[in-house]
């Protein structure tokens, strides 16, 4: 089972991956398209994000080993299927199916009630909310148990924990933390 970290920018998923790996001694990948652009810049196009979305499950695989039986991924799939049809209006065929691959995916989605941070890779001040419901809409037609997760500091890693649990359990999936 990995647990996947997901939602709009800004929305404290790295900060929140990074946070249940540690506290929870679990491993964790956060988000290789971030390594990737910050490294060589933040342009690209719908076959490099194609691209990107299979290194950063090569990359997801390398951090967290197959055999590991919990593991914490900062986004996964449905977030490039997101992104190509937010940016280029379309999701590239390979994307669609490796989120069918992604069946042992449940997810904790980060409401985007943390104030905007700016960097250059960020794109959508605006449209967060937007861009949230997109994700609990993708996981939703998925059918993949999910919790909702806001707060800010302490508040949100407790809540986050807490719906970790739930989410291992499988207990009430689908709910607001």
């Amino acid at each position: 089972m990995r647990i996947v970290i997901t939602g709009a920018e800004s929305s404290g998923k790295s900060t929140l991956t990074e946070y249940l790996g540690r506290a929870l001694n679990l491993p964790f990948a956060l988000e290789y398209a971030r390594y990737y652009l910050e490294q060589r810049g933040p342009e690209y196009d719908l076959e490099l994000l194609s691209r990107l979305s299979v290194l950063h499950q090569q990359y997801q695989q390398a951090e967290v080993s197959g055999n590991a039986p919990l593991g914490i991924f900062d986004t996964d799939l449905i977030n490039y299927k997101i992104w190509a049809e937010e940016v280029f209006g379309c999701c590239p065929e390979e994307i669609s199916a490796g989120i069918a691959r992604e069946s042992s995916h449940v997810y904790l989605v980060c409401k985007p009630d943390l104030p905007w941070e700016p960097d250059p890779l960020r794109q959508n001040p605006d449209d967060r909310e937007q861009l949230y419901q997109r994700h609990l809409y993708e996981i939703k037609r998925l059918n993949r148990p999910f919790e909702v997760v806001g707060g800010r500091g302490e508040q949100r890693q407790t809540a986050a924990e807490a719906a970790v649990k739930r989410l291992v359990g499988l207990k009430n999936p689908g709910r607001q933390a």
